[in-house]
């Protein structure tokens, strides 16, 4: 085996060279013991720890190591519940679970997978993968989260990119905040740690890519659901970590921006439950941290409902955050060194949340309706009952389903358009430049998962398998090979030259349209021209605002 030796800034690291199909572990094990899979090689570094952190602090450079690290393996992952993803995909022929990866709080650690050959100084472009799962769970090693296939396909296409994926806190590890957390931070922050995180793995590809061969001036960020979103809100830092993003089914307005004592609603009931723990906030607070792991994360899972996890607004001079995302970009407030973005949906993003949530009712529909201002209400009703002459069906399909497409607009399909006319239609301040922007529409689908017993159609995370090329999902030469095909040389492209497609229009508001990924990698401009005459004028979508003025807790209980 050909040991990969990098030197990081916190020690070195040993990778490997993989030759072998996709399989439940990073098959290193076979390699070392002198085993050829007989595909092109794929360099890869797994586990490599970027930062540290104890509970509830934002993270800190990894302790230096002084003998190399093997990286041969994924790393722990943090706690969190069952993935509403893993249930989906992970019973499917071809599919590995890879449930040897156990459960830590310390799990901050990421992957680097670059094509055969790459070397420091090649300076590859950088994808950096953003895993979604509502703020809920979530980890880089999932199946379909790993790029394996996609470099290969591509290399042998004549593109070359290096892929970085790592794990962020979710749930009440990466999200929990209160007056306690508040007081007892030393810079008056709360929250967040999960955004965090994922600014801690960009500051570590700053200092350490090129010596895996990757370029550091050309790293795009991609990511799905709560993953865009998460990117969509790194568009303000005001740090320069990467030049370009790709946010698939997720944007600014898809989540809440909360305050401190709001944004996890859960945090006054899990504090009595342990006990007041103190006099001050900081003794209080440390009280929580010496609770196990375990029993915090049973305590946030008992409580877990609507809405749950949110960000949190920021106060003082080291806030990002301070106020909803969506108005700093209608502001032209994004950091101006991003000027290339891609933003899209799929078709029929709500049903699997209508299924998880058992929304394809009459009453489950009146009920969610009491989530929102009451001025809505009639219009709610006559756009999405429409089909059905204004009423209900008793019973009707997931893609047709009055909730399916009510949680598509409003979650997804309203939010990216809304961040697209937001970046392409108002000057940045500081650059003076309107950002580009490319729109898209996912209907393809994958046959043995879309198309099965229970069809959801073109569903939310449907296009991550294209887009990571999980070719053990079909047959080869299938039209979901060619569809992985479009995806991936599309986003592969964008990486490499900032232009994904050169006959994919770019969005503007006075022409706006998207491409649609059609069954069998077809593409085809769609324009949407009178798009927003039938859109509902949600807004204060992603703002945060509860009661009659403003939208309350809107995400629904479905981990992805």
């Amino acid at each position: 085996m050909a040991d990969l030796l990098v030197q990081t800034s916190a020690g070195r690291v040993v990778g490997f060279l993989d030759t072998f199909a996709l399989r439940e572990s990073s098959a290193a094990p076979l390699i070392e013991a002198g085993q050829d899979g007989g595909l092109p090689a794929v360099q890869k570094w797994l586990g490599v720890p970027y930062a540290q952190a104890r509970r509830w602090e934002r993270p800190q450079p990894p302790q230096a190591w002084s003998e190399p690290l093997k990286a041969h393996e994924f790393g722990s992952m943090f706690h969190q519940p069952p993935s509403g993803t893993e249930k989906i995909y992970g019973h499917q022929k071809g599919v590995y679970k890879r449930s040897f990866v156990t459960q830590s709080e310390d799990s901050f650690n990421l992957n680097v997978f670059a094509p055969e050959g790459t070397k420091e100084g090649d300076s590859l472009p950088v994808l950096f993968w953003v895993y979604g799962g509502s703020l809920n769970n979530g980890s880089a090693d999932k199946f379909i989260y790993d790029p394996t296939e996609w470099i290969r396909s591509s290399q042998a296409e004549g593109q070359k990119f290096i892929v970085v994926s790592g794990n962020y806190r979710t749930n009440i590890f990466g999200f929990f905040s209160n007056p306690d957390v508040l007081a007892a931070d030393p810079d008056g922050l709360a929250g967040n740690y999960g955004l965090y995180d994922v600014i801690a793995m960009l500051e570590w590809v700053q200092s350490n890519i090129r010596a895996f061969g990757g370029n550091p001036e050309n790293v795009t960020l991609f990511g799905q659901s709560a993953g865009a979103f998460i990117i969509s809100n790194l568009l303000v830092t005001g740090k320069k970590l990467f030049t370009k993003a790709i946010m698939q089914s997720g944007a600014a307005g898809t989540m809440l921006i909360k305050p401190p004592n709001e944004s996890y609603p859960a945090a006054s009931h899990i504090l009595n439950f342990y006990g007041p723990g103190g006099a001050t906030p900081e003794a209080r607070l440390n009280a929580l941290r010496s609770v196990s792991a375990e029993a915090i994360h049973k305590a946030h899972n008992d409580s877990y409902r609507w809405g749950g996890v949110n960000l949190t607004l920021e106060e003082g001079p080291k806030a990002i955050w301070t106020k909803a995302t969506i108005e700093r970009l209608e502001a032209g407030e994004w950091d101006e060194w991003i000027e290339r973005v891609i933003i899209g949906t799929t078709e029929d993003e709500g049903t699997i949340f209508t299924l998880g949530n058992s929304f394809n009712s009459a009453t489950a529909f009146e009920a969610h309706l009491s989530h929102f201002p009451s001025r809505l209400h009639s219009s709610l009703r006559a756009k999405y009952l429409a089909p059905f002459n204004g009423v209900h069906p008793p019973q009707t399909s997931l893609i047709d389903a009055p909730m399916s497409r009510l949680l598509a607009d409003h979650l997804f399909v309203d939010p990216a358009w809304d961040m697209a006319k937001a970046l392409a239609g108002t000057e940045n301040r500081k650059s003076g430049k309107k950002a580009k922007v490319w729109m898209y529409r996912c209907k393809a689908e994958v046959d043995r998962i879309s198309r099965g017993p229970v069809k959801c159609g073109a569903m939310h995370i449907i296009e991550i398998p294209f887009v990571f090329n999980s070719s053990s999902l079909w047959e080869e030469g299938s039209q979901e090979a060619a569809s992985a095909n479009a995806f991936g040389k599309a986003w592969a492209n964008f990486a490499i030259s900032g232009n994904p497609d050169p006959n994919w229009q770019p969005f503007t508001p006075a022409s706006p349209s998207w491409l649609v990924f059609e069954d069998g990698g077809k593409t085809e401009n769609e324009s949407l021209a009178g798009f927003e005459e039938g859109m509902i004028d949600w807004a204060d979508r992603g703002k945060g605002k509860t009661g009659d003025e403003g939208e309350g807790d809107l995400l629904g209980e479905t981990n992805e």
